[in-house]
């Protein structure tokens, strides 16, 4: 797991180096768009806006001290939000996005971004955020990861707090499970190993068969059966699923709204 967030991580950090606005918005056909600063953070501005409403009627009464913008990115949604709220956290596994953020955000004096290298979220106290926010960002993560970030984002969450994560169905089987996984074939001695040894063996063989030289915006998901479960599991309480498809047009996806 620690291989796939370091890749993860460098293959961020070279799309924020190479193009930050493509890579966090795609154009058609998933290529990298050209981006004019200001057109890319009103799109920020909108998404903040919509947030806000459905937050607003989903969940009227929240507190507005605290937010995490979980994958924030270069900040395009968080500098929004914090208008809406004291403190704006943005979190983000790519140093080179955190330190756009930070230039591009200066003037937000009530807005903070942190690198959160790791699969937890081991900086911040349980209960810390009132609100917690991340839309087109799971998807991009391997399901190995998210299933260790949905029950980390319950505990950093207050009590009676919302947090809304946006993330599509099963896209495709995750290639690393699958060739972890793949029935053992070959002579009689190698389908009498233990299988945990043949699993455990394939994973330290999987990194050097990747092609790590071209940087690559992965798309992924979980069946929404899973995601309740593990939200549940985790301590949280499902307020509401809505149907999303900010993703692409299929498979099914959802934003997921959740309390504790």
């Amino acid at each position: 797991m620690i291989w796939r967030l370091q890749r993860f991580g460098r293959d961020w950090n070279e799309l924020a180096r190479r193009n930050p606005f493509g890579a966090i918005l795609t154009g058609g056909n998933d290529e990298s768009a050209e981006w004019n600063v200001d057109e890319f953070f009103e799109t920020g501005k909108a998404d903040a806006a919509r947030f806000m409403a459905d937050l607003e009627r989903i969940a009227p009464p929240i507190r507005r001290d605290c937010l995490l913008d979980f994958g924030c990115g270069v900040g395009r949604v968080a500098r929004a939000l914090a208008d809406h709220f004291q403190s704006v956290v943005g979190v983000d596994a790519a140093a080179t996005m955190i330190a756009h953020a930070r230039d591009l955000n200066a003037s937000c004096r009530n807005c903070e971004f942190v690198v959160n290298p790791g699969t937890d979220l081991r900086g911040f106290c349980t209960g810390t955020f009132d609100v917690i926010y991340s839309r087109l960002v799971l998807q991009h993560i391997p399901p190995a990861l998210v299933r260790v970030y949905i029950p980390e984002l319950v505990r950093v969450l207050a009590p009676g707090g919302v947090l809304m994560f946006q993330l599509p169905d099963e896209i495709a089987r995750d290639p690393e499970e699958l060739f972890v996984n793949a029935p053992v074939v070959g002579h009689a001695l190698k389908r009498r190993l233990p299988p945990g040894w043949v699993r455990a063996y394939r994973r330290l063989k999987y990194p050097f068969l990747v092609d790590e030289s071209v940087p690559k915006i992965a798309m992924f998901g979980l069946p929404r059966d899973t995601v309740l479960v593990l939200t549940r599991d985790a301590g949280g309480r499902i307020l509401t699923v809505v149907p999303d498809q900010s993703h692409g047009s299929s498979p099914l996806g959802y934003e997921y709204w959740v309390s504790r």
